[in-house]
């Protein structure tokens, strides 16, 4: 198997073929700390997004993400199944649930 990269958030320019070929990688890639941040900043917002009956579920699946993320290493299936569900009872994607899908995508795939 060849060479592996992640170029997830990256842009590039120039030609990757040829003789002088230049490619400039310009894109960050979020950390773990970063879907922390957005997740303790939207928390309450995330959850005022579900219906009233669904909100206690959704606030104890953003604690078990949350949970998940301090471990040493977060597994993606967790993550990504947790997240599912509070996707799932929220319904319609306000924007900071939509910056929290975007970073769960990037970090989890």
């Amino acid at each position: 198997m060849g060479d592996q990269f992640d170029i997830r958030g990256s842009s590039f320019t120039g030609s990757a073929l040829g003789s002088g070929a230049t490619v400039n990688n310009n894109g960050s890639v979020p950390s773990v700390q970063d879907l922390l941040t957005a997740l303790a900043g939207s928390r309450e917002e995330i959850a005022g997004a579900a219906p009233e009956a669904d909100r206690q579920e959704v606030r104890d699946a953003l604690a078990r993400i949350e949970d998940e993320l301090r471990r040493d290493d977060p597994r993606p299936a967790v993550v990504g199944s947790r997240w599912n569900t509070v996707t799932s009872l929220i319904g319609t994607l306000s924007e900071p649930v939509t910056k929290v899908a975007e970073l769960v995508t990037k970090l989890f795939g």
